[in-house]
């Protein structure tokens, strides 16, 4: 039995979708359908007068079609005697058989347009639906927020029973213990809750700092800034700031990468072939236009203390301060081994991460756009919402609803042309809805898996959404080209 997801689309450019629609969904593809079928018959009607001439002007000679009766004699019902041999024939009404089909034609193109209207109109509804459930989770996680600053007690002491009864639930449905969820299950939550912590790491609980948590959507990152400042002096000191790039030859790598869904594969490839371990891959693409173009891949956290990718790296990647985003180990690693492999300065880069990985993205693309041309980040995982991305780099975010790590800055990602976010909703076990999602068991699991982000991924593309087509059209475009070569790059922190 595998596991589940259902997919949302939030933001992009063009229309949205929301899958929870589903039958709405089903509609409008059938009327996109129809459309496309309607528009076929408009062509054929169109082709048939020109196929009519070819077939007249290749026709054996007749006083009727020519216009004369010099040859032969035309009767009253339209018949030709050809030469007086007493052959007949009944020509056709080419006119009338042109001007039908001419109306047929203007009928299919306008049956087409209705049809493909409706169809927008029904994408559009999902945009407005998108929009408001997007709003409507920023008001909840605003009200979970004013309440655990009012009453932080209450509201740990609730949230914790909360979690006990979904421990308690889950694992009688199970028949087993399994404390996954307290995490799965307090989704809704989490931002709220976690937005509340960091404004009360920052700024306390009294009347002030409730006003700035609802004006506020970067608590979570500030509180982190503030961490980082007594946490990387901690790390140094322990583990060393220096950092050691050098180039790997891995027996098996990733192969190439042509669309979002590749991507999403190629940093799971990395992990599966035991690549991640401090590690990163960067593949430069020959465009047509002889422009070189570059494709990064991320692993995330890898957990160990001599590498970029530490746990306690994810801290400084998270705070609201640039400099400290810079100077997180992961993203100075990801910078040296972009140097070291030729990337210029106007060359168009493409970047993928999951979880760390996504965040480091969303810090180069954020605090090193005057060094890299970066024009479209992909994140799986990652909580990337407070990251300052200026409107020249596209971003492409794959989340699971309740995975956490995703929920971690506290805020919904941003919606815009340029920012569109996919997020999966994770399926009761048992429930066939959706995508099947690889590699999962008969229980529930941590949902933060790249299966589950290539799951999601797989399932949004079935709704037909145009935002993300869009946003799919523009990756391919970014690395369009041949792949010239794959370089994988190592880094190692030490004193």
């Amino acid at each position: 039995m595998s596991a589940h997801v259902k997919s949302r689309v939030y933001g992009g450019t063009g229309t949205t979708t929301s899958a929870d629609l589903d039958r709405f969904g089903e509609v409008a593809k059938a009327l996109e359908s129809a459309a496309l079928a309607a528009e076929r018959i408009d062509g054929h009607w169109q082709s048939l007068p020109i196929q009519l001439r070819h077939r007249r002007s290749a026709a054996p000679f007749c006083p009727k079609l020519g216009g004369t009766a010099a040859s032969g004699s035309v009767m009253a019902d339209g018949s030709c005697v050809v030469g007086g041999t007493g052959g007949a024939h009944v020509s056709l009404d080419y006119a009338a058989v042109t001007s039908h089909a001419n109306a047929r034609a203007a009928e299919a193109a306008k049956l087409s347009s209705t049809l493909q209207d409706l169809s927008d109109r029904i994408i559009r509804a999902y945009s407005l639906y998108s929009n408001a459930e997007h709003a409507a989770a920023r008001i909840v996680g605003e009200m979970l927020q004013l309440g655990a600053l009012t009453e932080p007690g209450y509201a740990a002491g609730i949230f914790a029973a909360l979690a006990g009864a979904s421990v308690l639930k889950g694992s009688l449905e199970e028949g087993r213990f399994n404390p996954i969820y307290a995490v799965t299950d307090s989704w809704w939550a989490q931002e709220g809750l976690l937005a509340a912590l960091g404004t009360g790491i920052t700024n306390g609980t009294g009347g002030k700092a409730k006003l700035h948590g609802a004006v506020s959507t970067n608590e979570v990152n500030e509180a982190a800034g503030k961490i980082s400042e007594y946490l990387a002096p901690l790390n140094n000191a322990a583990f060393g700031d220096r950092l050691m790039v050098t180039r790997i030859r891995p027996l098996h790598g990733i192969g190439e990468t042509r669309t979002i869904a590749d991507s999403l594969t190629n940093v799971h490839d990395m992990r599966l072939n035991k690549v991640d371990y401090g590690s990163i891959a960067i593949q430069r693409y020959l465009r047509d236009d002889g422009t070189t173009a570059w494709m990064v891949t991320v692993p995330g956290t890898d957990g160990h203390f001599d590498s970029p990718f530490s746990w306690q790296t994810n801290v400084e990647l998270m705070s609201s301060d640039a400099e400290q985003r810079k100077a997180a180990d992961s993203a100075r690693m990801v910078d040296e081994a972009m140097s070291r492999a030729g990337i210029g300065p106007d060359d168009p880069v493409a970047i993928v991460g999951h979880s760390q990985g996504g965040i480091v993205a969303a810090t180069m693309a954020a605090d090193f756009s005057d060094k890299y041309n970066i024009q479209h980040i992909v994140t799986a995982g990652s909580p990337v919402a407070n990251h300052p991305i200026g409107p020249n780099t596209w971003v492409t975010s794959i989340e699971v609803n309740d995975e956490l790590v995703s929920n971690l800055d506290g805020a919904q990602n941003p919606m815009s042309p340029t920012w569109l976010t996919v997020r999966g909703m994770s399926q009761p076990l048992g429930v066939e809805r959706g995508t099947a999602v690889e590699n999962t068991g008969d229980g529930k699991s941590i949902t933060h898996d790249m299966n589950y982000m290539k799951a999601t991924w797989r399932d949004a593309e079935k709704l037909g959404s145009t935002a993300l087509q869009g946003h799919e059209r523009h990756f391919r475009e970014v690395i369009g080209g041949e792949l010239k070569e794959t370089t994988y790059w190592r880094g190692r922190i030490s004193k």
